[in-house]
């Protein structure tokens, strides 16, 4: 069996999914690749009090510090994967960002005869880094804009399950899930004061720190529960980054479940997922009409890929 290395950030049981699939055909070795800054930064913090007072006097002995952290986590990570030449068929790589360039270089020059294949998932524009792009041979987007400007290949998002259908009966008008970043907390809060008395609103924001307001959680929801939310609610409101351009990875859940999306994304209109089911408002006041809470779900026989149609786009 040939041998692929899947790097890849958690998310939302993502890489666990793609794993599987991918462990039908290859020896998979998954390497989270989302704690590279965190991993630094601990190991940088490991010294005395005195030695951080140098480091505030001389930048040459905190950029050394600094340099000897990311020296040690590249060993620590180069060790979870196998070191033998031409050990890996495929390196298979998503947004990949936190890992640092010398490792790619290390994997590449120990499996030279390799697809190299890379995939953003979030807007490349947005990625703490571009560099280690350099190293893929073989280049995937799901921003359509991207793929004209950096010369990729165009690849809408993948879903982990296969069309789960809606419930037969709603027990939510809006549904608002996902993590407290940027002007979410604040787009809660308008929405329950828009919405509150009329509707049937369920919101859950993930907070680690659970201080940003009522609506957060010191826990994600699990993928399996965020579905069921879905499959019970009319409208699921989108909120991506205010730089992203893209769709979002709700916005093609909502196709398995069949539930209608309010989104402040503009750029949606691009792209092949837009239909009568998707509604584009102002971020900055979030308005949504009657008819479109309470129209029905509109077949348009557009279909978001499950892993394995979604695979065959790379040769996988």
């Amino acid at each position: 069996m040939e041998k692929l290395l899947l790097l890849m950030p958690s998310f939302m049981g993502y890489e666990k999914s793609l794993q599987n699939q991918l462990g039908k055909k290859y020896e998979v070795t998954l390497l989270n690749c989302d704690q590279y800054d965190k991993a630094i930064l601990e190991e940088y913090k490991k010294c005395s009090k005195l030695r951080w007072m140098v480091r505030n006097l001389f930048s040459v002995i905190k950029e050394h510090d600094q340099e000897r952290a990311e020296a040690k986590y590249l060993m620590q990570t180069l060790k979870k994967i196998n070191s033998a030449k031409n050990y890996y068929s495929v390196v298979f790589c998503i947004n990949g960002s936190f890992l640092s360039d010398k490792f790619y270089q290390v994997v590449k020059e120990r499996n030279p005869q390799a697809r190299f294949i890379y995939y953003a998932w979030d807007d490349v524009k947005n990625l703490i880094k571009q560099s280690h792009i350099k190293f893929f041979n073989e280049k995937f987007a799901y921003n359509i804009s991207e793929c004209k400007k950096y010369n990729f290949s165009y690849c809408p998002m993948f879903v982990q399950n296969e069309i789960v259908g809606h419930d037969s009966k709603d027990l939510y008008d809006i549904l608002f899930i996902g993590s407290a970043h940027s002007d979410r907390q604040k787009i809660a809060d308008e929405l329950y004061s828009k919405y509150g008395k009329e509707y049937r609103l369920f919101i859950y924001l993930y907070d680690p720190t659970h201080t940003n307001g009522q609506f957060c959680h010191d826990q994600p929801l699990t993928y399996e529960k965020y579905i069921e939310y879905m499959r019970k609610s009319k409208v699921l409101i989108d909120v991506p980054q205010s730089t992203q351009e893209g769709p979002t990875t709700r916005s093609f859940d909502a196709l398995l479940t069949k539930t209608k999306v309010v989104t402040v994304n503009p750029f949606i209109k691009e792209y092949p997922i837009y239909s009568d089911n998707i509604l584009i408002v102002d971020r900055n006041n979030i308005v949504i009409d009657d008819a479109f809470i309470n129209k029905p779900y509109i077949e348009t026989g557009y279909q978001a890929l499950a892993i394995p149609e979604w695979l065959k786009k790379f040769d996988l």
